[in-house]
């Protein structure tokens, strides 16, 4: 994107940008640039506080005033992540089984899924264009080894899990969404077939399905689970 903003800006047109990585951004030298200190995903800090993100908005907007680019500026507002995760537990029963086994799991969360998409009144769910059944067939299928196609399988993998998230936000004690966060590698089916993943796919011989185990399917902060 800050590429694109110098091809527009020599084009009269000013832009602005918010940044989540600050080393990226400096290799890059956007004309204009909002860094925040929010977790990777959250470009406007705190879900469901919309006062918060239209601060956030507002601060990148207001870059667009200035003419003495490239620049970095720092939001200076940040993010806690609560640490403690006591007094939260996931309210249905994910015994362990085999990890291609997440049918069962898709299924006991639809419930608190629709709750979830009924509250806030959207959902994240549907870029792969496939329902969640299906999704969590492709992921099982590309387990057994017949791999699908990488991006296919990204946008699966990407809407299973914002469909595993916004149902636990709707849990009777949903936690913060690091307890979420936390709660989904550490206790579902669907993570373990992801990390069971991975290296099917970094061994794959196609470079596409290498940048999706090297890069998307494992967040950063979620590597050190890999064996």
């Amino acid at each position: 994107m800050g590429a694109l903003g110098h091809f527009l800006e020599r084009r009269g047109i000013p832009t602005t940008g918010i940044s989540l990585v600050r080393e990226h951004t400096e290799r890059v030298r956007p004309p204009r640039a909002l860094w925040v200190t929010f977790e990777l995903g959250r470009p406007m800090g705190v879900p469901d506080d919309p006062p918060f993100q239209r601060r956030v908005v507002r601060a990148a907007l207001d870059l667009l005033a200035r003419t003495d680019g490239p620049l970095i500026a720092d939001y200076p507002e940040h993010v806690e992540s609560p640490a403690d995760f006591s007094g939260w537990a996931c309210p249905i029963s994910l015994a362990p089984a085999d990890i291609s086994s997440i049918d069962a799991e898709i299924d006991r969360l639809a419930v608190w899924h629709d709750r979830a998409a009924a509250r806030h009144g959207r959902t994240t769910v549907g870029v792969s264009g496939l329902d969640m059944a299906a999704a969590g067939r492709l992921v099982a299928q590309a387990l057994d080894g017949a791999l699908p196609p990488a991006q296919a399988l990204k946008e699966a993998v990407d809407d299973l899990r914002a469909y595993y998230l916004e149902a636990a936000s709707a849990f009777p004690d949903p936690g913060s969404p690091a307890a979420r966060k936390q709660w989904f590698w550490d206790e579902t089916r669907l993570a373990r077939a992801l990390l069971a993943l991975q290296p099917k796919l970094a061994a794959s011989d196609d470079p596409q399905h290498k940048i999706l185990a090297n890069l998307t399917l494992i967040p950063a902060a979620e590597r050190h689970r890999l064996g």
